[in-house]
């Protein structure tokens, strides 16, 4: 039987595995952006083996899910929950003027995007 801290070992043979294999090839910001959300996935799978989705591992994935989806909108300029949420009396953009310069920054990156 696989024990909790057995999968601990795993991740961070993981962690080390990436790690190493990112330093000696830099990557594009979107090849990044996959990159974590693989990196991500892995933990998920160890943290379903553990059978705890409120575990370390868990955590950890979520962590580094985070970190993959925030570096995905700098990339394509989109519009932070609380930029959306920003109450027209205050100054800042109703919904409704957010919503085009979030198509235009979607629009943006897609036309930026590398072909695969």
């Amino acid at each position: 039987m696989i024990t909790d801290r057995d999968l601990e070992r795993i991740a961070t043979a993981i962690d080390d595995a990436m790690r190493h294999t990112s330093a000696a090839r830099p990557r594009a910001c979107w090849e990044h952006v996959e990159w974590l959300r693989l990196k991500a996935d892995l933990l998920d799978r160890l943290a379903a083996a553990q059978r705890s989705w409120h575990g370390s591992l868990s955590r950890r994935a979520e962590l580094i899910r985070d970190n993959a989806e925030r570096l995905a909108d700098d990339l394509t300029g989109a519009l932070t929950a609380r930029e959306l949420e920003v109450l027209p009396q205050q100054g800042g953009m109703a919904r409704s003027q957010a919503a085009p310069r979030w198509a235009e920054a979607t629009a943006r990156a897609a036309d930026s995007a590398e072909p695969e």
